[in-house]
């Protein structure tokens, strides 16, 4: 660990809401809206619109980091909203690691969707999401999730602090595919947005 860290070298709990995926203490609490994920839906007008009446929240996350002499674990809990911009449902950002040795894992709590994983080279994988779902990520691969149901999709993610989060290539390219609704069905489709 960097000199300088605080450390926490006892065992630390927090307590988690099963129903909403809330939890406290909490050292970060971030709210996305459309507006903050106009970049990444390709439908602009949508977007546009949306923002215009009232920009509603796509999802909300939550992170507690437990830094140690030995150790730089940290948990996340994302919920993420149902809804769609245009036809395309609510996803996360998405985001690479800054370091490809550290991977992370996601653990579907409610809810149900996708998560999309793509690395640089173009391996686009998919996983359906439900409850129970557990899904290893190689530090190699973007991830975003999506949520296709009626109701939050929330989940929890385990990961090192010092795989930092690279949003840059993601924001300009997006993932080769997107997850839409086409005639009432959930689909899987090229990316509009990717040149």
């Amino acid at each position: 660990m960097e000199s300088g860290k605080k450390t926490h070298d006892l065992p630390t709990s927090v307590q988690l809401d099963l129903q909403t995926g809330v939890f406290e203490p909490c050292a970060m609490h971030v709210t996305r809206k459309v507006s903050d994920l106009s970049m990444m839906f390709y439908d602009t007008e949508s977007v546009e619109k949306l923002v215009k009446k009232g920009d509603p929240v796509v999802y909300d996350i939550r992170h507690q980091n437990f830094i140690t002499r030995n150790s730089d674990m940290a948990l996340g809990v994302t919920v993420v909203q149902p809804g769609k911009v245009g036809d395309e449902y609510h996803m996360t950002k998405g985001h690479f690691h800054e370091r490809e040795d550290r991977p992370e894992i996601y653990f579907c709590v409610q809810g149900e969707g996708y998560l999309l994983m793509e690395t640089n080279n173009g391996d686009f994988k998919v996983e359906f999401w439900r409850p129970g779902t557990i899904t290893h990520i190689p530090g190699n691969y973007a991830h975003r999730v999506v949520n296709t149901g009626d109701k939050p999709l929330y989940f929890f993610a385990s990961f090192n602090v010092s795989a930092g989060h690279l949003y840059k290539p993601v924001i300009e390219n997006g993932f080769s595919k997107i997850v839409v609704e086409r005639e009432g069905e959930t689909v899987i489709i090229a990316n509009p947005r990717r040149k």
